[in-house]
């Protein structure tokens, strides 16, 4: 019997031990993330979040993590956070509960490969006052279901001489468009509704996160990021403005997007993206003189 002697070169043993001893990439459907808050009362926290394989098991370098946090109404100011280094699969990075009420937390982890392994949790946070009530949120001035909401921003400069009046918005991209403000009474964050946008003759009116701001509720179409829909504003004076939204989810600086109607200039407009959580339907629209931004 003849026996063949086969020699490979050490650097292709090498090269192969690497091979077979290298840990395949793990994909983000086999990723489960667990989160929990060291504290559930207004202030300063630390998250704790826990990355494990579909078995289980610590995943030894899962990324790096970013998180978003949101109140569950939409027209406050979103709190983000964000950690490269995690031990055992556990990242620790600290964070704010800024208000009291219910919050949703988006944890993001950008594994190795670069895809993204994604997860939403929910948070009921107290203030001192009320660590001993369940209730932190009013919406019983909110008469629409209850369902996705976005909320809507944008300034308004009246350049005339007469104060401006926006009574009513609507919008195709969902059944309820009202009008909010944001009030907090003993560290207690609630909505209010008002009736009208009022915008002085000569002034800017600014609505942002945090403040006055419009509600888009039961949305019939999901408000994607970089996505864009339409909103019109009716004028007490009878004038109707269409205006497109960007869809975004914060604006860090002012927009070049400035359109004049009348006297009135609107510009740094976006909104917070949402899902929809029912079919799209066409709204209703009345005659009156319309403007556009095209």
């Amino acid at each position: 019997m003849t026996f063949v002697s086969l020699r490979l070169p050490t650097c292709l043993i090498i090269l192969l031990l690497a091979s077979a001893c290298r840990q395949q990439p793990i994909a983000p459907a086999d990723v489960q993330l667990e989160l929990i808050t060291t504290n559930t009362l207004i202030g300063e926290t630390t998250l704790l979040l826990t990355a494990t394989d579909k078995n289980g098991n610590a995943i030894a370098d899962p990324g790096a993590l970013r998180v978003r946090g949101d109140m569950s109404h939409a027209g406050m100011v979103p709190v983000f956070a964000e950690t490269g280094q995690s031990t055992n699969g556990v990242f620790s990075l600290p964070f704010t509960w800024t208000m009291a009420g219910g919050w949703i937390v988006e944890a993001s982890l950008t594994l190795p490969s670069g895809e993204l392994a994604a997860e939403t949790f929910s948070f009921e946070i107290l203030s001192e006052s009320s660590a001993d009530q369940m209730t932190v949120m009013d919406h019983s001035e909110m008469e629409h279901p209850a369902g996705e909401t976005s909320a809507v921003y944008l300034r308004i400069r009246n350049r005339g001489a007469a104060d401006q009046v926006i009574v009513s918005a609507e919008s195709a991209a969902a059944e309820h468009v009202a009008f909010h403000r944001t009030v907090v009474d003993n560290d207690i964050a609630r909505m209010e509704a008002i009736d009208a946008l009022v915008i002085p003759a000569g002034e800017t009116l600014e609505l942002r996160p945090g403040g006055t701001h419009i509600m888009l509720s039961s949305l019939h179409q999901n408000l994607a990021p970089d996505s864009t829909f339409s909103l019109r504003l009716n004028c007490n004076s009878g004038e109707v403005y269409h205006l497109d939204f960007p869809v975004a989810d914060m604006l860090m600086s002012d927009l070049d997007d400035a359109v004049d109607f009348g006297d009135l200039t609107f510009s740094n407009r976006w909104a917070r993206p949402a899902r929809a959580n029912k079919p799209h339907a066409n709204l209703p629209m009345n005659s009156h003189t319309e403007h556009s931004s095209g």
